[in-house]
This record gives structure tokens, sequence and C-alpha cells, in this order.
């Protein structure tokens, strides 16, 4: 394994539990951050069994002196992943609540630079950025969480020079669907679905690379880049998905 001391937000469940268990390994230490302590314990406990070193840690993202002060507290840190994030829909009459948008913002934008920046002061050898494939197109059926997921794809790719001149390493991380429990609310059908063990393996293949990007499936982002050039005409009447959380 080429990193040791690893931190992890988002690690109570889905691709952050899966990450979290797909890194464990003898010498390696694992710091996990969530908001549900039993969940979190869960994933701690299954990454302990692989003969890694967990620690648990009750954290919100959001956060900013909470999080600085969590990862100074982590010793040695060579590989953060920032994969904390929510979705949401437009929900009733198909529009977003302001409060929904502010949530999805500051969840999935200042929670991402809340963790990245202070781990890139603190010159971290490996900074990972969870993004998503639905950061390539504008969807109607969730507007914040495009437009959120789009403001991490272009912040990455613009920071990665910078980063690299001061010997840090920037990865974004574009996957497609993966099932968790936030997709398991989805009405609709989810083109290339798969497991957040096999997505993981996917992304901590590519981290180990040492790649600035990790997009997955290609088809779908090749498509998803297509619909952004079409007529938004085609997106309407699109059925809104419902809030998740």
């Amino acid at each position: 394994m080429q990193y040791q001391n690893i931190a992890i937000t988002g690690a109570s469940s889905g691709l952050g539990h899966a990450l979290a268990v797909g890194l464990a390994a003898p010498g390696v230490t694992l710091h996990l951050a969530g908001r549900d302590a039993a969940r979190l314990a869960e994933a701690a406990c299954a990454c302990r069994a692989k003969d890694a070193q967990a620690t648990e840690t009750v954290l919100d993202v959001t956060d900013a002196p909470a999080m600085a002060a969590w990862l100074r507290g982590c010793p040695g840190l060579d590989l953060v992943i920032a994969n904390a994030g929510i979705s949401g829909g437009p929900g009733k009459g198909n529009r977003e609540k302001p409060e929904q948008i502010r949530k999805v913002f500051a969840t999935n934008v200042d929670g991402v630079f809340n963790t990245a920046l202070p781990a890139m002061e603190m010159g971290v050898k490996r900074v990972v950025v969870i993004s998503s494939i639905a950061g390539l197109i504008a969807l109607p059926t969730s507007p914040a969480y495009s437009a959120a997921k789009a403001a991490l794809n272009f912040w990455v790719r613009a920071a990665t020079p910078g980063a690299a001149r001061d010997g840090i390493g920037l990865t974004l991380v574009r996957p497609g669907f993966i099932r968790t429990p936030l997709t398991a609310k989805n009405p609709y059908t989810m083109p290339g679905l798969m497991d957040a063990g096999r997505a993981a393996a996917i992304i901590i293949a590519g981290i180990e690379a040492g790649r600035s990007t990790i997009t997955f499936p290609w088809w779908l982002a090749a498509f998803a880049r297509l619909g952004n050039l079409m007529p938004r005409s085609i997106f309407n009447g699109v059925p809104a998905k419902p809030e998740q959380a």
C-alpha cells in the first residue's frame, strides 16, 4: 500500500465505507469521519478486521474549524479523501427549495474545501475529491447537485498544476451511479449502476497509479458531455427525483 495514514470523510456508509475497507491493510491507519456514530463504528470495525488501525470521529464537514482541527490531529497524513456529500432533487413542483440548495452547496462544495484546503496547507501527499459525472451535465432533475459537482470539477482541474508545484497531488473522481443508501431512493433506471465495492476498487487503483482524474464508466461520461450540448428542450418534462439527504 502506497499510502499508510489516510483520512476519509463520509466514511460511515456508501462509497466512503467501501473506500475505507478497500484501503484497510496491515500497517495502514485510517482516520474515519462521518455524522452517524453507529455506522462509523461499523466501518472502523470492518477496517480493523483487515488488520488496519482505525479511528472514528463524529464530524460535520460544514464545520470548518472542526475539520481543520481534526485533520491536524491525524499524524503523518499522506492521503486525504474528501468524500462526504449529499444529494437532492426539485421535489414537489419540480423546484428546489432555497434551504435545500444551500444545504447541498454547504456540504458538497464548502465541505470539500473544508477538507481539501487544510490538507493542502499541511502538505499532504495526495488529496482526493469525490465529484460526479453529474457535474458534466446540467440536470434539471438535480440542479444544485449538478452545479456543486461542476464547481468541484473545475476547481480541482484548475488547482492541480499549482498544487503539483508544491509537491501535492490532486485527484478528481467522477463516478457514475453507485449503489448506496442515497441512490436506493431513486425511482428511475440508473444506467451503469455498480456496487460501492467495485467503485471503490476502481478509485483506489487510480489513486495508487497517481492519476489526476478518475472518471467511470467512460461511456456514461461521454453521454453526459454529449447531452450537455443538446437543446435544453430535450430535457423538458423529465420527471423530478425525490429529495434525498
